[in-house]
Order: C-alpha cells, then structure tokens, then sequence
C-alpha cells in the first residue's frame, strides 16, 4: 500500500488538525496527512512539495481556485450538507474518517488500482547497513510467488554488464543501466527493452543492477511510480522485488511506492544507530507512515534458497 500524502485545509483548526491526527495515528490507511489552518502556509508548503490530495473546507473555495498548476492535485470539498450525487468530488465532513478516507481512495481512483491490480505485490528491501543479507532475502521472497513467478530488480551499487552464469543471459541483455533512462523518458519502447532485460539465473527472473549507480540515481518518485505501473501492466509476474542500495537513491520517497518495505538489520549499537538514523530521514522525507509500516528483519546467514530462508520469506509475505 503506497503512502499518499493528503493535505487539509480549514479555518477551524480543531477539526482538521483532529482529523490529521486521527489519520496519522492508524498505520493501516495509506494516507500520511497534514494540516494547513491558513492560506499562506498552504502556499508556501506547495512551493517546494505537492499532495496526493487536497480536502478543503467550503469557506477555503478560493484558496482552491489559486493553487499552482502543474501539481496534479486531486480537490475533495468537505461539505457541511451531504453532497447530491452530482457533486462527485465532495465528502460530507461529519461521516467517519474510516468513510472519509475510504471516498478519498475512490474520488482519487487509488482504490480501483487496488481492486484492479490486487494479485500483485511490489516489495522493497533496502538497509542502511552493509553485510545484512538484504540481496538474500529479495531473493527469497521472488521464489515464494507460486501464481506467475517474482521478478528480482537490482538497484545496488554496483552491477555487472553480463552474468556469465545467467541460464537466458544473450548478447543482447539490457539492466537497469539501460531502463533507467527509458524509465526517466517515460518512453513507449519500454516493453520491448523488458523483453530484453530479464534473465533467469536460480530459478529467478532478475533484471540486473546498474553497471555504475549513476545511471539509477536520477530517477525520482514519479518516475518509479511510471516504472511500477508499466510492470504490473506488463502482467508476467505478480511478485515484484526491488533490491535497494540506499547510497543509489536520488529520491528516498521513491519508497513511498511499495507496497511492503523490509529492512535487513543486524545486532549491536552501530548499525541500531544506522536504522535509526535512517527512519529519521525518512521521517524528515514525510514517509511517516513507511516508517510505521516497513519491518526490520534478522536475516539468517543461509543461502536464499534454503529451507530457513523460505520459512522467513513465508512469514513476511504471508504465505
């Protein structure tokens, strides 16, 4: 479930700050909101920031008609009378939040994605800390898809141009060096190069880490949120495993894009203060309910296809 960031603009300052409270404390909903109580500061946030959705109180209508362009802002009035069936992107206020937020999702048509896209699964696993057993563990969670199989994506550091061990591996095998820049371009073509860019190698189809991080490292949030979509719509794996160096990301909300997020971890004083460290970034990033969300897992030292490695796999995807 991606995080979606839902403003809330109003003159009365103990609803909505109530209701962005109430929201932000239920980590089961994908909204992370926040609160404006006047005009200025909702201008000056959108500056330098934009929202998935925007819900407005009547008596704020001109603050709407001034928002910038180019945001892509979704409008949800919270209307003091029950909107008519004419007024499609207005929620009466004083309905529960769980039936607020529930209109919210379809007004913005996240909730028919999720109906339309629910046998798949996008998954990132991304640690601050080196030696964790994050590769591993993406690995293993690709062998669990028993319905149309896991696709690997490896988005470390360092890759390689060609796997020699690679059971499909040709001449012509593409890795992420290449799809990043069709991913960045948004372009028609980038079916055609998938084709191309998924070996098999384990038992895994895998698409390979960049030669050099660079090329991944301009890709932002918007462009992986394209990347994703095209995938499921590519429709040939229902098991979808970024493995994530933290150092290739450009944009850390990138993160906020999956619907699951583990982070590897390891015991002792260090690398606790590098995990923390690292939900404190995301926090500064507003991916407050990433944070709440995503689990910290001990990776067994086994290699990814052994039993011990499978039973953990099992448990977090839920199988």
């Amino acid at each position: 479930m991606r995080q979606l960031k839902l403003g809330i603009v109003g003159m009365e300052s103990n609803y909505v700050i109530g209701l962005m409270n109430y929201i932000n404390a239920d980590k089961r909903n994908p909204f992370f909101a926040m609160a404006f109580s006047t005009e200025e500061r909702l201008e000056n946030y959108l500056k330098e920031h934009t929202l998935d959705a925007l819900l407005y109180e009547e008596s704020m209508m001109p603050v709407i008609v001034g928002l910038p362009e180019g945001k892509n802002i979704c409008t949800i009035k919270l209307a003091e009378q029950a909107p008519d069936k004419t007024e499609k992107e207005a929620i009466y206020r004083y309905l529960s939040v769980e039936e607020i937020l529930k209109r919210v999702l379809r007004i913005i048509k996240a909730e028919e994605a999720e109906g339309k896209w629910e046998l798949f699964a996008t998954y990132a696993v991304i640690s601050p800390i080196g030696r964790s057993g994050k590769t591993r563990l993406a690995k293993s969670i690709c062998l669990m898809d028993e319905v149309r199989g896991g696709l690997y994506i490896g988005m470390e550091a360092y890759g390689e141009r060609k796997q020699e061990t690679s059971e499909t591996v040709t001449d012509k095998t593409c890795g992420m060096s290449e799809l990043a820049y069709l991913i960045r371009i948004q372009s028609g073509q980038i079916f055609e190069y998938l084709d191309k860019s998924v070996v098999v190698e384990g038992g895994i189809s895998m698409i390979a880490s960049p030669e050099v991080y660079l090329d991944i490292r301009e890709l932002n949030r918007s462009d992986v949120s394209w990347f994703i979509k095209k995938l499921i719509a590519y429709g040939r794996y229902t098991t979808i495993v970024f493995d994530i160096d933290g150092s290739v990301l450009g944009d850390i909300t990138i993160l906020g894009e999956f619907n699951h997020v583990f982070v590897p971890v390891l015991d002792g004083g260090y690398a606790e203060e590098k995990v923390a460290a690292f939900q404190r970034l995301l926090e500064k990033q507003e991916l407050q309910k990433v944070v709440m969300r995503m689990q910290q897992v001990v990776v067994p030292d086994h290699a990814y296809d052994s039993a011990e490695m499978m039973q953990l796999a099992g448990r977090l995807v839920g199988i």
